[in-house]
């Protein structure tokens, strides 16, 4: 496997920029739901902003594991088409 491959793979989270944004997004959210409990909003608004950042997090997340597993499985086939192409006839 190249290195670029490897490095691809190896890849820690704060070195990606979605999930940087995506954690700064969850903050944001935990500060305004923050800022609503000290103003004393509404319950029902509360749980709009609660139920609205559960679903981001939940998206995120669910798009990120079908990403992973799309690379994966490419690196995969590429790697077993690497491997027929090279072997001897």
């Amino acid at each position: 496997m190249s290195e670029e491959k490897k490095g691809l793979l190896a890849r820690t989270p704060l070195q990606s920029k979605k999930f940087l944004a995506a954690m700064i997004w969850n903050l944001l959210w935990l500060a305004l739901i923050g800022y609503g409990i000290n103003q004393q909003i509404s319950a029902s608004t509360l749980n709009a902003m609660v139920y609205s950042s559960g679903l981001v997090q939940c998206l995120y997340l669910g798009g990120q594991s079908a990403v992973d597993a799309f690379v994966r499985k490419s690196f995969t086939l590429k790697k077993q088409e690497d491997t027929v192409v090279s072997r001897p006839k």
